[in-house]
């Protein structure tokens, strides 16, 4: 037994206590290590303040580093003398976590279920006749410490333990955050909140990955020249500024950063982080910690339309692998951890580190006989809210596609046999065949007011202006989309208009400057336009052209005006498509021509909902080989997702319904077994954790409802599970999950048609159905004519969804 100083914790919201305390030997597969260093960082605070409840009394630290004092019985992968770094997120190297290329939370770790204890149950601290709980397997407070094996790495000999201590928590976290979490790319913007020491250290990542703009964001302007030193290319303040700061960000990046890091601990600079990514391809990386408590709520629109929310451990880094990599590229000068240091103090003074952690003084350092200590991203506001809530409501002169947040159609199992869809017959049967230039009379539905059964009209077409396809509708499918704008619960709803954006049809005429379009084209009409020369179409990250975003939005045609009258009354478009009617005008960015043998009574779902749910599959999700899935609803979109699934390979399939009429279906499209939330006591998330050793790999909430989004990225496995908003929830409704289960690793993202570029993608989905590799005529349940189709709504509404007109 050593007896030796320590800084125990006897009390919450108590300074520490300077002890002797009594350090037993290593038991087997455990190593004594003498500390020389170790750092102040804010999880300790966290304990110190009772927001992460653990254990009392206890020695907190667990950024440090030493030299093996003893080993225990079968030791194998260091000896006395060697220098190491504990690890508080050790790597056992036989569970499935740690043998999943992408996991880096060991299932052994401490991080979810604390325990004061080493790996057999026990501790090896006492002090004044008591025993001492252990932290996070590394309790670097204290002059000597014991860890598992598993908890602890060897390192160069050669290198300075006063600094490379950093390495065990603070820098790995922030530089990974950003080369192994977020990935930031070659020429990218990144935007940093928070600039103490993990902060600095994602700059320093986003430099290393070849970032071209990294904008430091702190209220503290003393910080602005240390982070300038690192990699920063400009600081700015928040209280510099009358509006947000999402805001200013997306004013100076000209439409957002594309990646965003949080590196202080807060719920609204989570939300300020997220909110000034891209729309449409940003990526924010949730890296503080706040208290395990709070919650954070937002519209789910802010990733259904692109973004992508995640966090990571040690910065996604496998420890024991990571670490002595990382002390090589110190030693080898790839980065310097000499600008992280700001102060040295005595150990004694441990209580005075953590007062200047909390006033805001970062990355302090102090030594002693135990070493140096250093602060770590401590948070100097501290939240005042439990629960942050926060709705995002689109700028109607910016937004993407207006619609676009209800274009999710839910469809549902079909019948055995199907009738062929009827193509209404068109006003005027015996007019001129060339109507290139003239306008067309025909029948369409049309919605004059909300909440009023569409009326079946003779309406005006005119011909198409420049840019312009006119298309004679062959087939359309009914979508909850179109019925959640007719029923003025849409709070971008105009009105009249001739809904519909999930068709079919061939080219009637086109106008001036259209090249790639003739009369006589089998085409499907696209609700996501691709001009192919926007930012957003040239860039692979995304799908969301912005063109005729605005103007699209307003229910017009690029140029401002309509193509459809009816009864003198000029009547607006919808999504760029109305195809409830007989003839349709839209842009020529918002069709694609596909194969002309295909039957347009079958494909005509590839304009919405089969695209949807497949490619949130096998685009957003990137589901990869003998991975295993849950999908929750088991409507057409949830069908397709499955379909996804099987094709990407997925070797267990979960469908998640409270309709088990549902099952049979699900499981003739790939399903390997579907469960009903309603059979069981617990919340589903648990009981498919339970079903899968963990969690799923992937998840997909194919519903719209945000209780449901919320149990499915909870469903995830922590350290890679990805989780997808394939649903719309209504106006207004918010998701909310703790900060903690992005930070431990998951992910959470949304998808918009799949993902699929449009104009590029659909001939593609078409020949895969004609080449039989994915399913279209098993999602169709019926048939109706033009004039049916309020009954066909009503159809809809009772669960017989898909319903072609």
């Amino acid at each position: 037994v050593i007896k030796c100083k320590a800084a125990v914790l006897w009390e919450l919201n108590k300074p520490f206590s300077i002890e002797e305390v009594e350090v037993a030997p290593p038991k087997a597969h455990e190593v004594r290590i003498k500390m020389v260093a170790t750092g102040i960082c804010r999880s300790d605070d966290h304990v110190v303040t009772g927001n992460l409840v653990w254990p009392l009394p206890v020695i907190l630290g667990h950024e440090a580093a030493g030299i093996v004092e003893s080993i225990g019985e079968g030791v194998t992968t260091v000896k006395p003398g060697d220098k190491v770094i504990p690890l508080f997120n050790p790597q056992c190297g036989k569970c499935k976590v740690c043998k999943h290329p992408e996991g880096n939370i060991c299932v052994k770790s401490s991080l979810k279920n604390p325990r004061g204890t080493l790996e057999d149950g026990t501790s090896r601290f006492t002090c004044r006749g008591k025993p001492i709980n252990h932290f996070i397997h590394t309790s670097t407070f204290s002059q000597y410490t014991v860890v598992d094996e598993m908890a602890v790495v060897k390192i160069d000999a050669a290198s300075p333990l006063e600094k490379v201590c950093l390495i065990g928590c603070g820098f790995t976290t922030g530089y990974g955050s950003a080369v192994k979490v977020a990935k930031v790319t070659q020429g990218s913007t990144c935007a940093v909140f928070g600039l103490g020491g993990v902060g600095l250290s994602v700059i320093m990542g986003c430099k290393a990955a070849g970032a071209a703009r990294i904008i430091g964001v702190d209220i503290n302007k003393d910080k602005f020249a240390k982070a300038k030193e690192v990699g920063a290319t400009e600081c700015i303040n928040p209280q510099d500024y009358n509006q947000p700061i999402q805001e200013v960000l997306k004013e100076m990046s000209g439409g957002g950063v594309d990646f965003s890091f949080e590196v202080i601990g807060r719920l609204d600079t989570m939300l300020s982080a997220l909110l000034c990514c891209q729309d449409a391809y940003g990526v924010s990386v949730i890296v503080g910690v706040p208290p395990n408590a709070q919650s954070i709520s937002v519209d789910p629109i802010l990733l259904l339309c692109g973004r992508t929310w995640k966090g990571g451990v040690f910065g996604g880094f496998k420890s024991k692998d990571s670490v002595p990599k990382l002390v090589a590229d110190f030693m080898a000068k790839k980065y310097s951890l000499d600008p992280l240091i700001t102060n040295v103090l005595p150990f004694e003074k441990i209580n005075e580190g953590f007062e200047l952690l909390r006033s805001g003084k970062r990355l302090f350092a102090k030594k002693s006989v135990a070493g140096p200590l250093k602060t770590e991203h401590p948070n100097k506001r501290k939240p005042t809210h439990q629960t942050l809530r926060y709705h995002f409501t689109p700028n109607p002169s910016s937004r993407l596609a207006p619609r676009l947040r209800h274009a999710l159609p839910v469809l549902a199992a079909p019948p055995q046999s199907h009738a062929p869809a009827l193509a209404p017959p068109i006003s005027g049967a015996h007019r001129p065949v060339d109507m290139a230039n003239q306008v067309i009379k025909c029948k369409a539905a049309v919605a004059w007011e909300a909440g009023k059964p569409l009326s079946i009209e003779e309406v005006e077409v005119a011909p198409p202006r420049a840019h312009e396809v006119r298309i004679k509708i062959i087939a359309t499918a009914l979508c909850h989309t179109d019925a959640y704008t007719l029923s003025g619960a849409d709070p971008e709803g105009c009105f009249p208009v001739i809904l519909g954006h999930e068709g079919a049809g061939i080219v009637e005429s086109v106008g001036e400057g259209v090249t790639k379009f003739k009369a006589g084209d089998t085409v499907i009409p696209l609700y996501i336009p691709q001009c192919g020369e926007c930012k957003f179409c040239l860039n692979p990250k995304t799908n969301l052209c912005q063109k005729i975003r605005v103007t699209q939005g307003k229910g017009l045609m690029p140029d401002g005006t309509s193509r459809f009258t009816c009864k003198g009354k000029t009547v607006l478009h919808y999504m760029g498509t109305s195809t409830f009617s007989e003839y349709t005008v839209v842009a020529d960015i918002s069709v694609a021509k596909i194969d002309p043998s295909a039957p347009l009574d079958k494909v005509c779902l590839l304009g919405c909902g089969i695209s949807t749910g497949y490619g949130a599959a096998v685009n957003t999700a990137k589901v990869e080989p003998g991975s295993t899935c849950a999908v929750f609803g088991l409507g057409g979109v949830g069908l397709a997702t499955i379909m996804g699934c099987k094709v990407a390979g997925a070797s267990r399939i979960i469908g998640v319904d409270i309709n088990k009429d549902k099952f049979a279906r699900a499981k003739e499209f790939g399903a390997s077994e579907c469960i009903n939330p309603q059979d069981f006591s617990k919340p589903i998330q648990e009981v498919l954790i339970e079903m899968t050793d963990g969690g799923v790999d992937y998840s997909f909430e194919c519903i719209g409802n945000v209780k449901v989004m919320r149990a499915a990225l909870e469903a995830c496995h922590k350290g890679w599970g990805v989780s997808v908003v394939v649903g719309v929830a209504a106006a207004g409704e918010e998701i909310s999950t703790r900060p903690f289960q992005l930070v431990t690793g998951r992910t959470w993202k949304g998808t918009a048609f799949g993902g699929w570029k449009s104009v590029e993608s659909v001939p593609k989905l078409v020949s895969e159905y004609m080449s039989k590799k994915i399913k279209v005529d098993e999602f169709v349940t019926g048939n109706v004519s033009l004039d049916q189709i309020n009954e066909a709504f009503e159809l809809m509404h009772s669960g017989k969804r898909i319903t072609k007109c």
